[in-house]
C-alpha cells in the first residue's frame, strides 16, 4: 500500500511538472532587450521568369459605382519583375527590440477595394476599419483563414470602427455585402523583426541582434521561401528571394 502511494505521488509529481512546463512554455513571449550592436537585412523580392497577367474580375455589386471591372489584387509585379506585397518575417526570435504597437494603421474600404491590400503591424496595434465610400460595406476579418476576428458592418460614408489586433497571425479580409472581389491581409507579428515589399520589390528591417536566423518571404499566391541569413554586429546583410509560379 506504501509503495502505491508513493508511486502515485511520483506520477502526480511528475505530471504537475510537465503540466507546469508546458503552460511556462505556452507563455514564453518575445522578450524586449536594448540593442546596441544591432544589424540590418535588405534584401528584393524578384519574380523569375515571364510574370502572371493581372486578370480583370467582373464586379456584380454596385456597377454603377464599383465600375464593370476590378483589378486582381494578388499579383502586383514591376516591368522588371519586382514584387510588391510580399511579407518578409524574422521567424523564431525571441528578443531584440522593442515591439510596439503600431500608430495609424488602417483598412480602408475605398473605390470598392481594400487600402492597403497586405500591411504587417505589431500585435497590441488599433486598427481603424474606414468606409470611404458611399454604399454598404461589410469588412469581416479572418484569423488564420477561417476564425473570425472581426465582422463589421459600415453602411455609412466615412465611417470608422476601431479594433484591436491582439494575436500574431495572418488575417485576411473580405466584404461580405456581396463585394466578392475585395481582399486583404494583414500579418500581426509578435515581434518587430518583419516588412512588406514596396513596389521595387525592396525590404529592409533594422536593429537586428547579431546571429543567424530563418528569414521567410510570404506572398498571397507564390506561397513561402525560406532562407539562413547571419546578421554580424552594425553591419547589413543582404537577402534576396526569387519566386516562380506555382
Amino acid at each position: 500500500m506504501l509503495k502505491r502511494i508513493i508511486v502515485l505521488n511520483l506520477v502526480l509529481m511528475v505530471s504537475f511538472f510537465l503540466s507546469s512546463y508546458s503552460v511556462m512554455a505556452a507563455k514564453a513571449k518575445y522578450q524586449a532587450v536594448e540593442v546596441t550592436d544591432g544589424g540590418k537585412i535588405t534584401g528584393k523580392v524578384m519574380f523569375k521568369g515571364t510574370a502572371p497577367e493581372v486578370k480583370m474580375i467582373a464586379v456584380t455589386k454596385n456597377p454603377e459605382f464599383c465600375g464593370k471591372t476590378k483589378p486582381d489584387p494578388q499579383y502586383v509585379i514591376s516591368g522588371n519583375n519586382e514584387i510588391k506585397n510580399v511579407v518578409v518575417t524574422l521567424e523564431g526570435i525571441e528578443k531584440g527590440k522593442k515591439a510596439a504597437p503600431v500608430k495609424g494603421a488602417s483598412l480602408d474600404n475605398k473605390d470598392c477595394v481594400f487600402v492597403p491590400h497586405v500591411q504587417a503591424v505589431t500585435k497590441g496595434t488599433m486598427l481603424t476599419i474606414v468606409n470611404s465610400d458611399p454604399i454598404l460595406h461589410n469588412t469581416h476579418g479572418y484569423m488564420k483563414k477561417t476564425r473570425t476576428a472581426f465582422n463589421l458592418a459600415l453602411p455609412t460614408k466615412d465611417q470608422k470602427i476601431k479594433k484591436k489586433l491582439k494575436r500574431p497571425a495572418m488575417y485576411n479580409s473580405k466584404c461580405d455585402a456581396g463585394h466578392t472581389w475585395m481582399s486583404a491581409y494583414i500579418y500581426v507579428s509578435a515581434h518587430p523583426y518583419y516588412a512588406v515589399t514596396d513596389k521595387s520589390g525592396k525590404f529592409e528591417i533594422a536593429d537586428v541582434p547579431p546571429g543567424t536566423y530563418t528569414l521567410k518571404a510570404w506572398h498571397e499566391a507564390l506561397g513561402t521561401m525560406e532562407q539562413e541569413v547571419t546578421v554580424a554586429p552594425q553591419k547589413e546583410v543582404s537577402s534576396d528571394f526569387s519566386f516562380t509560379s506555382k
